[in-house]
């Protein structure tokens, strides 16, 4: 039993040791997401006036060919970065040991070759892998190696998009993507789609609260690995996109999310148990929208519930609300259609919560011993 407590006190030094690590693992920067869909500004304490949204009387299927106008546009022809999960072939002319090698490249994002070792792959362009491998060989091997990288399959790279268009799912990205070509992958919007889409990011916390302006109320909602990571929300107008506004027009990345809304709804998310989109039938304040999508979850930090709402400028405003207060009697905002609501994750709770499942796991193995 000694030997038991003594792998179960081990495995949880690991786990803090690496808890730093890992929170300053991403450096992806949100602030091209915020910058291209016009910026965020920041409020404490009272929602924002909405915008005035395009009526769905407009018809769908004239949007739809507008916005298939924009695809045609934004072609962007070029190479992908490498990541995870993908499967590369390497080879070298006239080297047998490095030829037609596939690897499948790790989480860790590293691949080991023959007399190169390991080699950083995730991150890089297959040009970019070619020239590090040409590097290598020139070094200590040949002259002028020539040296080719297939990427055989592209797994790494996927969007999803959601709500209310014909055939939503998630997408492999073989070459660049815009919003509009998602939206055409997806067969375009429905008749009960609403004229704004919400592009949805994950960041780190840090990272989005400096791309928002360094405001007092953060932009993004913590992720579910406790990470340190945020959700950032753009909502970006419809028959703006159609009619040509290239800096709509964002560019997508690997993990992003699409979210078209149906007409009339309000999208609730983060650290709830049902997130997603649900329709204003009558008046709704945040406290009741939150129930309506399952209510919070356990690592839910009651004091960071945020109200994303567009104004008449076109800014995005972010008003932080505090759920123990609406349980004390204060009156929670109404909700109007196109807002965001999103609850902020509590990394201390995130921490204990995981490490009593950590426990559990631990005591389990401990029993079997």
């Amino acid at each position: 039993m000694s030997s038991a407590r003594h792998l179960v006190i081990t495995l949880v030094a690991v786990i803090l040791a690496g808890c730093g690590a890992q929170l300053a693992a991403d450096g992806s920067d949100p602030g091209s997401l915020l910058r291209e869909a016009g910026g965020v500004a920041t409020t404490t304490g009272g929602a924002g006036r909405a915008r005035g949204v395009p009526e769905a009387g407009a018809s769908t299927a004239a949007l739809n060919r507008r916005l298939l106008e924009q695809v045609a546009r934004s072609a962007d022809d070029g190479d992908l970065p490498i990541g995870a999960g993908d499967l590369l072939e390497v080879s070298v002319f006239e080297v047998e040991e490095l030829s037609k090698i596939r690897l499948r490249v790790p989480y860790r994002g590293t691949v080991t070759l023959p007399l190169l070792g390991e080699i950083q792959a995730a991150g890089r362009t297959t040009a970019e892998l070619e020239d590090e491998i040409r590097t290598r060989l020139q070094r200590k091997f040949m002259h002028n190696p020539q040296v080719s990288v297939f990427l055989q399959e592209h797994n790494s790279q996927r969007i999803s998009v959601i709500g209310a268009v014909r055939k939503g799912g998630v997408f492999n990205l073989n070459r660049p993507l815009r919003l509009a070509d998602a939206l055409a992958l997806a067969e375009g919007l429905t008749e009960e789609a609403d004229r704004h889409v919400y592009v949805i990011r994950r960041a780190p916390i840090g990272a989005v609260t400096a791309a928002a302006g360094g405001g007092s109320a953060p932009t993004g909602s913590p992720g579910p690995r406790g990470d340190g990571a945020a959700e950032v929300m753009a909502p970006i107008d419809l028959s703006e996109l159609a009619d040509g506004r290239e800096d709509l027009n964002v560019a997508l990345r690997s993990g992003d999310v699409v979210h078209v809304p149906r007409a009339g709804s309000v999208y609730v998310g983060g650290s709830v148990e049902r997130p997603g989109s649900f329709l204003l039938r009558s008046k709704t304040t945040v406290q009741q929208a939150i129930l309506a999508a399952g209510g919070v979850k356990d690592v839910a930090d009651w004091g960071d519930v945020r109200l994303y709402r567009k104004s008449a400028s076109g800014q995005v405003e972010v008003t932080s609300y505090d759920l123990d207060a609406f349980e004390e009697g204060k009156p929670a905002p109404e909700l109007q259609r196109n807002d965001v609501v999103v609850v902020g994750k509590s990394a201390g709770k995130a921490f204990f919560y995981g490490l009593i499942d950590f426990f559990k796991g631990a005591l389990g193995v401990a029993k079997g011993i």
